[in-house]
């Protein structure tokens, strides 16, 4: 297991799956507390110009960088990475060749497909712990000190959150022999998670759905809400992970490569 997990770092560095996602996390961790603190002044410049009308945006505080950071680009753009790094983890490896020359080794079929799970579980915590100590004190410089508690609460539930794309993933990655096949089926399946947003975020139902590990983080940052109102959603999210990636451990089991 070691052997393989240090193969697949290699691996993901060599094709730059892994700087790709560490450097997509480190790039929105300087832009959005830039954004958050310059954007205001430069808005109100431009709309000065545009026919008399004047628009006096509110000051931005910390939180609002790490919101912007944490809510909008990992939660979307980052999920969206891990997706195109990871569609081809498994499917892509078969269509070459490749799982069939590593599995003709002394290599069982699970240990391959957790050694991958690893290898990307690994760049998703370089990634929210990087950037999430970079954007902190980054935005500390420019805006004042971030809440420490929310902040470091919002890194770990976006960390369960990405995990939990990238178990979609890799699962499809697993159940599917094709990889644009995986990466369709992953991205629709980030888009179901949030589907019961437009039903049940304002019933007891809502707060135990996994779209609520990014949903909440606004609200977290901003003192509006407890990290007691996210955990509710970690059973459910365990479960999903934990079923998709046993479903893709049983069928690759039987998969013929």
């Amino acid at each position: 297991m070691r052997t393989l997990l240090l193969k697949d770092l290699r691996q993901l560095w060599r094709t730059f799956r892994l700087p790709a996602l560490l450097l997509a996390g480190l790039f929105f961790a300087i832009l959005d507390p830039l954004t958050a603190k310059y954007m205001p002044q430069i808005m109100e410049q431009l709309m000065r110009g545009a026919g008399g009308i004047s628009i006096i945006m509110p000051e931005m505080g910390p939180e609002d960088a790490l919101i912007s950071y944490f809510g909008k680009n990992l939660s979307q753009v980052g999920a969206i990475i891990i997706i195109l790094t990871a569609m081809g983890a498994v499917a892509g490896e078969r269509e070459r060749g490749v799982s069939a020359w590593v599995l003709t080794r002394p290599v069982g079929r699970l240990p391959y497909l957790w050694s991958k799970f690893a290898a990307y579980s690994t760049g998703i915590v370089l990634t929210v712990g990087l950037g999430t100590l970079l954007a902190s004190l980054y935005t500390a410089s420019l805006m004042g000190a971030p809440p420490l508690g929310p902040t470091l609460w919002s890194a770990l539930f976006m960390l369960l959150y990405l995990e939990l794309i990238l178990a979609l993933t890799l699962g499809a990655s697993a159940l599917l022999r094709g990889q644009l096949a995986a990466g369709g089926a992953a991205f629709a399946a980030m888009l179901l998670l949030w589907l019961p947003q437009l039903f049940l975020d304002q019933s007891g139902a809502g707060k135990y759905m996994p779209y609520r590990l990014s949903s909440l983080i606004a609200e977290l940052l901003k003192g509006s809400a407890v990290p007691a109102d996210i955990l509710p959603a970690l059973p459910a999210t365990f479960i999903l992970a934990a079923g998709v990636l046993a479903a893709a451990a049983l069928s690759f089991r039987r998969a013929e490569l």
